[in-house]
């Protein structure tokens, strides 16, 4: 089985609250990549945009035991980015026997884009 969960987030609205972003929604090495980009404000976007896209994908609809920091966003050295799962995120990806996650994530100046593909048994 394949499904797909994709956002677009407005730039401007993540810059305004960028510091409770930051705290509340990346994990410490998200942050540091974010913050390190030479756009960080279009950074965070695609990494927030990423998390909601991943949790479209595992039809995890309200599911409250999943907090943000369960899904991480990482890079490969190419900067293509990939997903790590924690916690609940984790525990309920093996549940339903995932076996891969897809990601992309694109930004310009305003907008903020991610889509992700995931597939289980």
């Amino acid at each position: 089985m394949t499904t797909i969960g994709t956002d677009i987030i407005d730039v401007a609205r993540i810059k305004k609250k960028q510091n409770a972003i930051i705290k509340r929604v990346l994990t410490t090495t998200e942050k540091d990549y974010c913050l390190l980009s030479g756009t960080p404000a279009q950074s965070i976007a695609g990494h927030f945009a990423a998390k909601e896209a991943v949790y479209k994908a595992l039809n995890l609809n309200a599911d409250n035991s999943i907090s943000w920091r369960d899904i991480e966003i990482s890079h490969k050295s190419s900067g293509a980015p990939f997903v790590i799962l924690h916690n609940n995120a984790k525990s309920h990806a093996e549940n339903i026997g995932l076996t891969n996650i897809q990601l992309s994530i694109s930004h310009i100046n305003d907008y903020a884009t991610a889509t992700a593909i995931c597939e289980w048994k």
